[in-house]
């Protein structure tokens, strides 16, 4: 492997195996890609909480690619490298050269390759990866509720609970966290939200306490501030959301929930 670009992931899978594998271990239902194609997909633990999230990208030359612009790459690799016994794959790191950068797309889904490996990324969600491009500001990223590797793609959150529900494919067969999130939908069983909400002041950091009256109902996972007033993305329990209840930070400032993400349903499911 080469040495991984600390802005980005862009390793290249090759062998006859690398989709059963990446099938299997992953959310999203990607037997059947085919070249110029592609789908984001999760990696969960067990218990159905978020790992890894990456774009899959299918080449004219049968390579398969994991992109994404908010993380580096030697933990993803790792992880697929870990579920490999006897299969045919190849895991290269090339990201010190590709060096993907997202911005905001509309374009259907689609992959374009050079002879260097990638160029342009939809998956039709409204980000693209583009090879080279400026990366979107944490600013816009937040505004737009698009979940980033350490701050809402963390253990602690299910896929639901950060707008990436449209992700998972719940008809597709086993697949790492697969049981777990299949109860949560079964069962009605998602209890947050992905929220925008601002907050003026001493700027807020991730990882702060929201709170209505003395209950905790949330915490902050993302920060874009300015001089007096702060944009930022939390994850709230919904029963917080429905009652309109009051939202405090932990010093008793008033917190302003001005968006509530739409929660996007599962794949596979009527």
């Amino acid at each position: 492997m080469t040495s991984s670009n600390p802005h980005g992931t862009a390793l290249r899978l090759s062998g006859a195996d690398t989709i059963a594998v990446l099938h299997r271990i992953s959310s999203q239902a990607l037997e059947g890609l085919a070249p110029g194609e592609a789908r984001a997909t999760l990696f969960c633990d067990f218990r159905g909480r978020l790992l890894h999230r990456a774009v899959v990208a299918l080449a004219p030359d049968a390579a398969v690619w994991l992109l994404r612009d908010c993380a580096e790459a030697p933990a993803l690799a790792a992880f697929v490298d870990r579920h490999v016994f006897r299969e045919d794959i190849v895991i290269e790191d090339r990201s010190a050269e590709l060096a993907p950068g997202r911005m905001l797309d509309a374009n259907a889904v689609g992959a374009s390759f050079d002879d260097r490996g990638p160029l342009r990324v939809s998956t039709g969600d409204g980000t693209a990866l583009v090879r080279g491009a400026p990366r979107m500001s944490e600013r816009e990223r937040i505004e737009h509720g698009i979940a980033a590797h350490g701050s809402e793609i963390i253990e602690a959150f299910n896929p639901f609970e950060v707008g990436l529900g449209s992700e998972v494919h719940l008809n597709k067969g086993c697949f790492i966290g697969q049981e777990a999130l299949q109860r949560l939908v079964t069962y009605e069983s998602v209890r947050r939200a992905l929220v925008h909400a601002r907050v003026q002041g001493t700027a807020p950091a991730p990882g702060d306490v929201l709170r209505a009256g003395d209950a905790r109902i949330g915490v902050v996972t993302s920060v874009a501030s300015s001089e007096d007033a702060h944009a930022m993305l939390a994850v709230i329990k919904l029963d917080a959301l429905d009652a309109d209840a009051p939202v405090t930070l932990g010093d008793g400032r008033a917190v302003i929930v001005t968006r509530r993400f739409e929660m996007p349903r599962a794949l596979g499911r009527p």
